[in-house]
């Protein structure tokens, strides 16, 4: 049985092509890698395009999405082998966070504002509060969009706010090849 690993990131794309780029090539080593997809649900931007591209190379994919969501993001349910082989509407944001916390394996974190810190830091606290158990977490930060986020992490231990050992709850990646080592180790 495919494990699943649950992918944060933004519902838009940002400015830079890159970013696309990031969400196909992510999308594409999960599926290559013999993981099924986990996430927010959404067609668009980084969620959208990380889903569609697990399905092209192979992987099956899970939107959970709120009830409000669809309203706003125009799911189209007629059609979701595109981006969700299989879309779980729920009632609230919490029932959603914690369904994709509960069907994951492991985390990736990809550029996304802030619903995308959100869940980043709700992972983060859970493993804190060992609520979350063995389950990895990867900020994907191959073009350098995290920088702020790891600095500000940094200067929250070294302010004496957070314990060293929260750095272990999670890997930066930096490209391709620590993705690999990444899945591979899950």
């Amino acid at each position: 049985m495919k494990k699943n690993i649950c992918v944060f990131g933004g519902s838009v794309s940002g400015k830079e092509k890159a970013n696309e780029d990031l969400a196909n090539l992510v999308g594409q080593t999960i599926a290559e890698n013999n993981f099924d997809l986990v996430f927010g649900g959404g067609e668009s931007g980084m969620m959208g395009l990380v889903a569609s591209s697990c399905i092209r190379y192979g992987a099956k994919t899970t939107g959970i999405i709120p009830d409000f969501f669809i309203k706003e993001d125009n799911i189209n349910i007629k059609f979701p082998n595109k981006f969700n082989t299989k879309l779980i509407i729920t009632e609230t944001m919490h029932d959603r966070k914690r369904l994709m916390y509960n069907k994951s394996e492991a985390f990736l974190v990809l550029p996304g504002g802030i619903g995308t810190l959100d869940e980043c830091f709700e992972v983060l606290t859970w493993c804190q509060l060992n609520l979350i158990k063995n389950k990895n977490i990867g900020i994907i930060n191959f073009n350098g969009y995290w920088n702020p986020l790891i600095a500000l992490i940094k200067n929250i231990i070294n302010q004496g706010f957070m314990n060293s050992k929260n750095l272990n709850y999670f890997e930066e990646i930096k490209d391709i090849e620590l993705l690999k080592k990444f899945l591979n180790n899950i």
